[in-house]
């Protein structure tokens, strides 16, 4: 018989990941965003200190960066993407065991 999950589905996402996904080096945690980039600062849920951006990675595309695409085959644009995080957004987090290294992986979304 499986356990129930509790709670939204970003919770449930994390409970299933470490259930399923078990590796003793990394943990799944949700976080909210309390200052924007560049002084990027986050919270982690059940942590008491706020994490800066000396201790966080972040996945490329949660930044403003540039991509080159090319359209149909043809002529290749640059397109400048503007989405970052903002104060308030809920992020999915991977943690190192030893705590030294934090990467924000996503945004959590709730429906």
């Amino acid at each position: 018989m499986s356990e129930r999950l509790e709670g939204d589905g970003a919770a449930r996402l994390i409970q299933l990941m470490r259930q399923h996904g078990y590796n003793k080096d990394v943990d799944f945690e949700l976080a909210t965003v309390t200052s924007a980039p560049p002084n990027l600062r986050i919270q982690i849920d059940n942590m008491k200190v706020e994490l800066d951006s000396d201790d966080l990675v972040v996945a490329q595309y949660l930044t403003k960066h540039k991509r080159q695409v090319k359209i149909n085959g043809g002529t290749t644009v640059e397109l400048e993407f503007q989405d970052e995080l903002k104060v308030g957004d809920r992020i999915l987090v991977a943690s190192t065991r030893n705590d030294q290294l934090y990467i924000v992986l996503d945004k959590a979304v709730f429906y």
